[in-house]
């Protein structure tokens, strides 16, 4: 089997060849740090942990740089409106972000530099790229991107042409008079007196949007990258700007081989946005829904397809991964019962046969839906095979060691007992299902059959099902 990849610089999907054997460089842009993230934002670094995890797991050395752009007119404004000083504001919203991201079992990039912490190496490539002639400065003090002296490679990444972009230019694209050419970008911008700004050749300002990029990732992975990746709304200008640059300074096509970007998410189909206003925050969400929940919704979804976002689909989502969750439960009270027999009942066979799927779906670019799908086959023949069979406890094991076998890849089992959202605290973890369970029992002994029912309508209420049969009491989650 062959992992393939879409690449957005080719259109193409290709088989993954790293430029060194199985040691993969990957760089995926981090946020801009002038507010709490939202659920947007969750998409993409989710999106993009499966895929840096499903790399390792297929045996690939994985260097995950991402970025904090805790420099930038956004930040800046918003410590304006605020009163804020800018580097504790932006301090405070990093802390948040990495919050957010160990709540949703996001793991913390192999490195993570911000951009005020590297001033000195973003000046240092400015000054490369004017002395090589791809750049210049204006009296101003900004330096821009001489763009026009490579115009034929404009539209590299977005496939538009430059008569296109000069048209709709006006978007996420600085509209100055000291530019020689109108799509040129700036690299440096001059920083007046009351806002932050780093003394440099062309005078006191601070890094553009674009060069950070290239800066932090050619310094913690490499002159080229194997993966870079981000959402559909960074391919232009802002991947397009770090290509030309990067190839600029180092003399090296191309600046990464594959190009990733994951889809957007929506609210009744428009982009959700903090320019646009139609956003929740991931702490918001995580409010209502618990982080294994909001986590399931994105992954079960190809990253590279758009979500729709409401909380009906997030209560679906909750209930699709529960029906995983209760053939874990199953599994593990199977286990306790298991009797000393040689009896696999097909479960090995089964195992490797969903192994073999999970890979093939994986290695088709990622298809995270198609994979959990197989998940749902394998789950409703476990069930199956526990009601009807006896499976000895060393295949039921496997069974457990399996779900966490793609728990490593997905993340989506993970323990939500600990979470403070109102969706799981109207919930119970297993064990105080079984404490309840063990009450009824003794209540039953007593024949306090008021006390046993109550317990039994507290759980009903709770959505868990309660069977009472021969060999005793069986319970699952609805």
């Amino acid at each position: 089997m062959v992992l393939r990849v879409y690449n957005t610089l080719t259109r193409e999907t290709e088989d993954f060849v790293p430029l060194q054997d199985k040691k993969v460089n990957m760089y995926v842009c981090g946020p801009t740090v002038y507010d709490h993230c939202h659920l947007g934002h969750a998409r993409s670094y989710v999106s993009f942990d499966v895929i840096r995890r499903y790399l390792v797991y297929r045996g690939y050395d994985v260097n995950y740089v991402s970025n904090i752009t805790d420099v930038d007119d956004k930040v800046i404004d918003k410590a304006k409106e605020s009163g804020e000083d800018t580097f504790e504001l932006s301090r405070k919203f990093t802390e948040s972000f990495e919050e957010d991201m160990q709540t949703l079992k996001v793991m913390e990039p192999d490195t993570r530099p911000k951009v005020t912490e590297h001033i000195e190496d973003i000046i240092d490539t400015v000054a490369r790229l004017i002395d090589n002639g791809a750049a210049y400065a204006t009296q101003k003090g900004n330096v821009y991107y001489d763009l026009e002296k490579s115009a034929d490679r404009i539209g590299i990444l977005s496939h538009q042409t430059v008569e296109g972009l000069m048209e709709g230019s006006g978007c996420r694209i600085d509209v100055e008079d000291d530019k020689r050419f109108q799509l040129d970008f700036v690299l440096w911008k001059n920083s007046p007196e009351c806002e932050p700004g780093w003394d440099s050749p062309w005078g006191r300002g601070r890094p553009g949007w674009h060069i950070e990029c290239s800066v932090m990732s050619m310094k913690y992975c490499s002159e080229q990258l194997d993966i870079h990746g981000g959402g559909l709304d960074l391919i232009f200008p802002h991947h397009e700007a770090e290509i030309h640059q990067s190839e600029s300074c180092t003399g090296m096509h191309p600046f990464s081989k594959y190009w990733m970007h994951n889809g957007f998410l929506t609210i009744d189909k428009e982009k959700m946005s903090k320019s646009l206003g139609n956003f929740f925050t991931i702490k918001e969400v995580l409010a209502k829904f618990a982080p294994g929940i909001i986590r399931f919704f994105i992954v079960y979804t190809h990253y590279r397809s758009t979500i729709d976002f409401s909380e009906d689909a997030l209560v679906e989502a909750g209930r699709a991964r529960k029906r995983l969750l209760n053939t874990i439960s199953n599994v593990k009270r199977a286990v306790s019962e298991a009797p000393e027999t040689e009896n696999d009942c097909g479960l090995s066979e089964l195992i490797d046969e969903t192994r073999t799927s999970f890979i093939e779906s994986m290695d088709d670019d990622f298809n995270t839906r198609e994979a959990i799908g197989n998940l749902f086959v394998f789950s409703r023949k476990v069930n199956s095979i526990i009601a009807s069979e006896k499976p000895r406890k060393a295949s039921l094991e496997k069974v457990l060691d399996f779900f966490s076998e793609i728990n490593e890849v997905l993340g989506i089992f993970e323990d939500d007992s600990n979470s403070c959202s109102e969706e799981q605290s109207n919930g119970l973890s297993d064990d105080e299902i079984n404490e309840l369970i063990d009450l009824r029992e003794k209540a039953r002994a007593e024949k306090n059959w008021a006390k046993a029912d109550a317990i039994r309508d507290e759980l009903e209420e709770k959505d868990i099902i309660i069977e009472d049969g021969k060999e005793g009491v069986r319970w699952r989650r609805k």
